[in-house]
């Protein structure tokens, strides 16, 4: 699915219309029916009290037709207009011909508010009757539907400065907005729908991730033939990494799983993961492999894809080996957690792999790396990741809600599956297993970390469904994949 900025949202509009194609007149039209349609099919509209907050622009115009629309559906509608009469043509064209609909300032006792106050074109804090309206909505006992976006959240960036109206379904048009992936805004959406108003899209900002189409195995087929996954995972009292990180590659089809261990961990990990072949290694004084006990070169002959750092600790020997991985792995290597704290003092070393190098940092990692605060990544997710992306030249998976992919060449992907019941300790072993599987059986580095981010939350989802998002732990992910 393609994600547009508001500029190329209206560029798509602009040449839709100069093509003849229909007015902005008619475009208004079928934005307000359609999403009248989409409301009324998800909720029981018909004799319910319906209250369209109805600003002074275009967003306002959509709103009077959804109104007059969704009293033909049986509603009881009424329309506020806070700012006044609309401002544009094309929305006083469309107030003018409100038949069945009140006129209202009050909507305390609506069983459905739509936010249609402002569009895609705010990029200014809210004055305060727009937020003391918006506050009192959302104060309402009543199912919030906001048009194209929630009011008060930036379109481009999903900025807030204050109030913003809190939705429960968001109906937009033509495409997704970045403010749909991104924090905050996203909180503030709910469920999106995409309306189709008959807009062509030739430009985007981004794309989202989609389910991966995996080809029928052939009948003639050995262990060999799905790759070998060389997993450098746990350490005492971190058994759990490399013992789901191992479970999820074998549950995400690659041939053969083969674990470099501790010697310490090897009895609870073979109890846990009998399918996995070991390496066990003695361990150093803290529980973590030894470098000095652990021969790189010779680990790496057979391997198809090497997964390094889910619970390996961070110390000179992690270091060590991790380092030595870069330098001397000829397959996709894919380093997560510890082994990117391990190396972050000398991360460039990874412009020196021979093979492709995949990242999946959390928020805290990719802060260390760029040598910045939390709150800095997470309020330019895109930057930071397509920066490292293309100046490390890999594969970044920036993980959080709405999990952003940034390719060497710049290119952004945001993988809308997943859910918060996600949010716990583990989930991201699971994720690399994924990753590493994918990539042992010969998927190309961005499209396996495409398709592991999406059905490591597809299938959370799944889980979640069972399980429920509080009871939900990795192992339940695995289970679904």
């Amino acid at each position: 699915m393609k994600v547009l900025t508001g500029s190329l949202i209206k560029e798509s509009e602009e040449n839709a219309v100069k093509g003849g194609a229909f007015s902005f007149r008619e475009l208004m039209y079928r934005a307000g029916s359609l999403a009248a349609d989409i409301i009324a099919e998800k909720y029981s509209v018909s004799g319910k009290k319906i209250a369209v907050l109805c600003g002074s622009g275009n967003n306002g115009g959509d709103g009077f037709v959804a109104a007059e629309a969704l009293s033909r559906k049986g509603a009881d509608v009424t329309v506020v207009m806070p700012f006044g009469p609309p401002k544009t043509d094309n929305a006083r064209y469309y107030c003018e011909r409100l038949r069945n609909v009140k006129a209202s300032d009050s909507f305390e006792d609506a069983d459905i508010i739509i936010d249609a106050l402002f569009g895609i074109g705010l990029n200014r804090p809210l004055d305060k009757t727009a937020e003391n309206v918006i506050k009192k909505a959302n104060a309402c006992d009543c199912v919030r539907i906001a048009i194209d976006i929630p009011s008060g959240v930036e379109a481009d960036t999903g900025k807030i400065s204050g109030e913003a109206f809190s939705a429960e379904l968001t109906v937009t048009f033509i495409a997704l907005k970045p403010c749909f992936v991104l924090p905050c805004g996203s909180d503030y959406c709910g469920e999106t729908v995409v309306a189709d108003i008959g807009v062509p899209v030739n430009k985007y900002a981004y794309l989202t991730t989609e389910k991966p189409i995996f080809k029928k195995r052939r009948h003639n087929s050995h262990k060999g033939t799905f790759g070998t996954a060389l997993l450098f995972c746990g350490s005492y009292g971190m058994a759990g990494a490399a013992i789901l990180a191992a479970r999820a590659a074998l549950r995400s089809g690659v041939g053969i799983v083969k674990s470099v261990l501790c010697d310490g961990i090897y009895t609870p990990f073979t109890a846990a993961v009998p399918e996995s072949v070991c390496v066990p290694l003695k361990q150093n004084k803290s529980g973590t492999l030894s470098a000095e006990n652990t021969d790189v070169k010779a680990l790496l002959k057979g391997a198809d894809a090497v997964l390094a750092g889910c619970g390996m600790g961070n110390n000179a020997d992690t270091a060590k080996i991790v380092n030595e991985l870069v330098r001397n792995t000829e397959v996709p290597l894919i380093i997560d957690a510890d082994g990117i704290n391990a190396i972050g003092a000398s991360i460039d070393i990874i412009k020196k792999c021979k093979a492709p190098v995949i990242i999946t940092p959390h928020p805290g990692e990719m802060a260390r790396l760029l040598n910045t605060a939390v709150s800095e990544v997470e309020a330019d997710r895109v930057s930071c990741a397509r920066t490292f992306a293309q100046k490390y030249g890999c594969t970044v998976v920036l993980k959080g809600a709405n999990t952003v992919i940034a390719a060497e060449n710049g290119d952004i992907f945001f993988n809308c599956t997943g859910n918060p019941g996600m949010s716990t300790g583990g989930s991201g072993d699971v994720l690399s297993g994924i990753v590493t599987a994918l990539s042992a059986q010969g998927m190309p580095p961005l499209e396996a970390a495409k398709a592991a981010v999406y059905l490591h939350g597809e299938a959370g989802d799944k889980a979640a469904l069972k399980k429920g998002q509080r009871a939900l732990i990795p192992s339940d992910i695995i289970e679904e994949l």
